[in-house]
């Protein structure tokens, strides 16, 4: 019922841009036209852009910690026809697409439809990184391979992905689907708001919600086998501001609420959670 009431009144606020995590990215929906509003100084699509910037990120250690950091990082966006690398998301481009996290392919690509892969760095997690993580080892750094599907209908978007941790280092398996509304404010700015719900594997459960013996014997966390499941739903709300024909400004706001076996891990202090993140872009 507490799931229920949190899903609906999230979208009845209609807040969030398409969001998470962290791992789990997604795409949404949207209809006629078929693509999203273009940027009020957009240039004819070419075949070949980029950006980089700056992104100041605000939220919860790691996923049910109730201990808050903010970290700051670079992020650079290059494409070249249907190849994309990009260490980060939320900067428009020109034809008004989303930016995928890491090395992209698009497959296949319409109007309406658009299914890529992606291989980009996950890199796991340091127990050193949160006073609530001390003694449960680290979860190495590896590389995911993800299928991704999305369809537009005007200014929505819903979609999902599948990825997998393709050099077998405890990433396990992640799944991703959300629904996802851009709307334009301004001739220069635009909001958008999302939901995303995320399932993994036992072997991604495990390595980031699970206690192992060993692990209870150094933590005195009790030992938890952390199943199969959904992992959380994720909320947000973000706003993008074309300041220039060549500078961008993002800012968005997400809350997220762990589920399932994510949720009753002993790691687990605060299920509902909230981040802020800010950020600027040169594009060329």
């Amino acid at each position: 019922m507490r799931l229920a009431a949190f899903a609906l009144s999230a979208l009845l606020l209609q807040a969030a841009p398409w969001a998470r995590a962290q791992d789990a990215e997604a795409a949404g929906p949207q209809a006629t036209p078929a693509e999203p509003p273009a940027p009020a100084h957009a240039e004819a699509p070419r075949d070949w852009e980029g950006a980089l910037g700056a992104i100041l990120r605000y939220g919860p250690e790691y996923p049910g910690s109730d201990l808050r950091g903010t970290s700051a990082s670079a992020s650079f966006f290059v494409r070249y026809r249907r190849f994309s690398i990009s260490n980060g998301g939320g900067f428009v481009t020109r034809r008004a697409d989303d930016v995928l996290r890491g090395v992209g392919l698009d497959l296949s690509r319409s109007e309406r439809t658009r299914v890529g892969l992606q291989l980009r760095l996950d890199r796991g997690r340091n127990d050193g990184s949160s006073a609530g993580l001390e003694g449960l080892g680290d979860v190495r750094a590896t590389l995911r391979a993800r299928l991704a599907a999305t369809w537009r209908l005007g200014g929505w978007r819903v979609g999902g992905g599948w990825s997998v941790d393709a050099l077998g280092r405890g990433g396990g398996n992640l799944g991703d689907f959300g629904i996802a509304h851009e709307q334009r404010l301004s001739p220069d700015t635009v909001w958008n708001w999302g939901v995303t719900l995320t399932a993994a594997g036992d072997r991604y459960m495990q390595s980031y919600f699970g206690v192992t013996e060993a692990q209870a014997a150094r933590t005195g966390y009790p030992v938890y086998d952390a199943r199969a499941g959904l992992r959380d739903i994720a909320l947000a709300l973000g706003m993008r501001s074309e300041l220039t024909p060549r500078w961008v400004a993002i800012g968005g706001y997400s809350r997220s609420r762990l589920l399932g076996p994510a949720a009753d891990s002993p790691l687990t202090i605060e299920r509902n959670t909230w981040g802020l993140s800010g950020g600027l872009a040169w594009r060329f």
